[in-house]
């Protein structure tokens, strides 16, 4: 069993694949002009490791408050996939990211419950396992504002869309009161945001192979608000690009709504191709 879920481990982590996190902002190959005014299109493949925090509010009476404590995105990971890409004629370009991970962690713990009296905090020991299925998707336009041989700017607006379950089974010891001892709950949230930002790379070396993509994006819905942060380093090849960076994606919602916070954090690497 044990060689079961590692195996499967591994294949999960095999199969974080997406295009255009950095494509925008990355260096091109010598034979390809991504700003002559033709159609050209980038495609990045990376894997992103994240350590993830959360917290969720399970808001029926009687419903605790959950929270995860940072812990292994592999470690926790059931299944992820990731897809996006990047297209650009002259200055403007458009571009998708779409992320869906389904994950489960043990390290969790129970702050505080609902109950006749209003939420109070609770002094219990706690067995508890929460789960989260999301699907993060993000569609924008961006416009080279600034374009020199430092560097690239690009402002960017668009919108992310967040589909995320939380689940919570847990087994309560101590002065819980009307608590339930044991049980289990499940809820859904469907967000829509806004999103501005921008995006580019800076040249690290004379010859343009060194450079370092960025992107950041801050967003916000009718009952939350969003930010997304990537920072890297990149190397160029005749071939592509070779990429390492880190990532944040967070989450947060107004308090008496399901997700109180969400933050994904880790490295990536991957590789970028221009056509």
């Amino acid at each position: 069993m044990e060689n079961r879920m590692m195996m499967r481990r591994v294949v999960a982590a095999a199969l974080l694949a997406a295009a255009g996190v950095f494509a925008s902002g990355s260096a091109t190959s010598a034979e390809v002009n991504m700003y002559d005014g033709e159609w050209h299109y980038g495609l990045t493949l990376y894997g992103w490791f994240p350590n993830f925090y959360t917290r969720f509010d399970f808001p029926n009476a009687g419903d605790p408050e959950v929270t995860v404590k940072p812990s292994s995105y592999l470690h926790d990971l059931k299944f992820a996939a990731m897809f996006a890409g990047q297209a650009r004629k002259g200055d403007w370009a458009i571009f998708t990211d779409l992320v869906y991970s389904d994950l489960s962690s043990s390290s969790a713990k129970v702050g505080s419950v609902q109950g006749p009296g209003g939420r109070i905090d609770l002094p219990v020991t706690a067995t508890v396992n929460a789960g989260l299925k999301a699907t993060f998707w993000t569609l924008a336009a961006s416009y080279t504002a600034v374009r020199n041989p430092s560097g690239t700017l690009d402002l960017m607006g668009g919108f992310r869309y967040a589909d995320i379950k939380a689940s919570s089974d847990w087994n309560l010891s101590g002065p819980i009161g009307v608590f339930s001892p044991s049980g289990s709950v499940s809820k859904t949230v469907n967000l829509w945001d806004g999103i501005v930002g921008v995006q580019g790379a800076v040249k690290l070396s004379d010859d343009g192979r060194w450079y370092m993509p960025y992107w950041a994006d801050i967003g916000a819905g009718s009952n939350n608000w969003t930010w997304n942060a990537v920072l890297g380093l990149g190397y160029h090849f005749d071939w592509g690009d070779l990429l390492f960076a880190y990532r944040n994606l967070s989450y947060d919602q107004n308090d008496d709504k399901l997700l109180q916070n969400l933050r994904m954090t880790g490295p990536a690497v991957g590789v970028t191709f221009h056509w």
